[in-house]
């Protein structure tokens, strides 16, 4: 039975990712991680003890996976903690700065780390066939990229977005494209990619119907890192069953 912690566990994704360890016939949830000085922390829900970050090494079992979805300005403690417990990292959360990112990846060398901005399975599937068209379309094509999100969400562009248009300019070989951001209503997520010479318009698009589909990955990516000895992975190595970088 894999044991598994959510931290960030009283957000409404937390919540979701709370609901899908429960599910899962291979998993037992240990314990739920909140914001130091909550007053949640002492409390139980969901048949798991609710503590706050700073007593993570005291009140999870050591080896747990740790599922977070949380807020950036959190990973250093979370970071703490999980190398006191010799903890694999599942990591949802996104706005990382540089420093974060480098702490994260310093992380990985000595314990397994998935870090996707989105763990619906049809993103990874749109990265792949981005860079595909990035070494195969002539030079004459233009790109851009255009997401859409509910007038809620304060980043934009979204990691998401940012983290397309970095694996296509990668892969290109060039500046990263244009992104455009659009907050309207109660839109889950849509990423839509066109490419345009003077003869032809390519359009890519993946539409997220709920946000149930951004967790689609997070399961098979807690086996994925339970299985794995240190490695920094994205959600294209957890599908594909393939190494790190």
């Amino acid at each position: 039975m894999i044991q598994v912690a959510v931290h960030g566990a009283e957000g409404r994704m937390g919540r979701m990712v709370t609901d899908l360890v429960r599910s899962a016939e291979d998993m037992q949830l240990c314990g739920l991680v909140t914001e130091p000085g909550s007053a949640a922390a002492g409390s139980e829900r969901d048949g798991a003890p609710m503590v706050g970050q700073d007593h993570m090494a005291s009140a999870l079992p050591p080896g747990a996976v740790i599922v977070d979805f949380s807020l950036a300005a959190a990973t250093p403690g979370l970071l703490r903690a999980a190398a006191e417990l010799g903890s694999p990292l599942v990591i949802g959360t996104t706005g990382h700065s540089p420093e974060q990112l480098e702490a994260v990846r310093a992380f990985a060398a000595d314990r397994p780390v998935v870090l996707a901005a989105n763990f619906s399975i049809g993103i990874p599937a749109l990265q792949m066939l981005l860079q595909l068209l990035a070494r195969t379309l002539p030079r004459g094509f233009d790109a851009a990229e255009l997401e859409t999100h509910h007038a809620t969400k304060l980043d934009r562009p979204s990691g998401t977005a940012l983290k397309l248009a970095a694996a296509y300019a990668e892969a290109r070989g060039c500046p990263q494209p244009a992104i455009g951001s659009q907050r309207l209503g109660g839109v889950v997520g849509e990423h839509t990619w066109t490419f345009s010479d003077q003869e032809e318009t390519l359009v890519l698009t993946h539409r997220a119907h709920s946000r149930g589909a951004f967790l689609r990955g997070v399961l098979p990516a807690v086996r994925f890192a339970t299985a794995r000895e240190s490695g920094f992975y994205e959600l294209q190595n957890v599908l594909m069953g393939a190494g790190a970088e």
